[in-house]
């Protein structure tokens, strides 16, 4: 029982300072890093939101491309979860303040695309790697069908939605919109943004 008791503090402190390091808040200077991560993600979501992109409905489709979505999977995939969520949950927050003056739900809808950054933010990524990029792809697919999911479960439970009005005006049109998005996209901006460290500041990658 002597022997039992270290190793399993031993464990507990192993698995604590992985998690830690997985979020990037290991020490105050990543914590730090991690929330100005944070903070240029949701500042690029923002901005980004506010272009008005092509995109064509048909019935409850809806196709075209939504790049914000990207950059939200894109902070996760750079700086881990925490960032992720940060940059989806404050800037599809801000954007909705910004864009069109209204809180929708407690906020819960900016929560669900929290979770997105969150799902795409537990794996790690070579951004210089073809299929990393395309585990990328794959994660950042996962994690906004979690995300509509979501929306679909908020729809029906908080707001009351009738099923079929969850189905066709949330799940079919985000759905249609949102998941090209994040599949084409995220990968590209992760290479593009791979090139520009290399480029100017190779050593930062290190600590990413």
């Amino acid at each position: 029982m002597t022997d039992e008791s270290p190793n399993k503090q031993e464990e507990e402190s192993i698995t604590k300072a992985r998690v830690l390091e997985k979020f990037h808040i290991q020490s105050t200077e990543m914590l730090l890093w991690t929330l100005l991560y944070s903070l240029l993600g949701v500042t690029i979501y923002v901005a980004i939101s506010g272009i008005t992109m092509p995109y064509i409905v048909v019935d409850l489709f809806t196709f075209g491309l939504a790049p914000a979505l990207a950059i939200i999977a894109l902070a996760g995939a750079i700086r881990g979860p925490l960032a992720g969520f940060l940059t989806g949950y404050l800037g599809t927050l801000l954007s909705g303040i910004l864009y069109h003056g209204v809180v929708v739900t407690m906020t819960l809808p900016s929560v669900a695309f929290g979770v997105l950054g969150f799902i795409v933010g537990l794996a790690t990524y070579d951004l210089a790697n073809g299929r990393s990029l395309i585990k990328l792809s794959i994660l950042s697919a996962i994690g906004f069908i979690f995300t509509v999911l979501l929306l679909v479960v908020i729809g029906l439970v908080v707001e009351e939605y009738a099923t079929l009005v969850a189905l066709g005006f949330v799940l079919l049109p985000e759905l249609t919109l949102g998941l090209p998005s994040v599949l084409l996209l995220t990968p590209v901006l992760g290479r593009l943004w791979h090139m520009f460290m290399l480029r100017f500041k190779p050593e930062a990658l290190a600590t990413n």
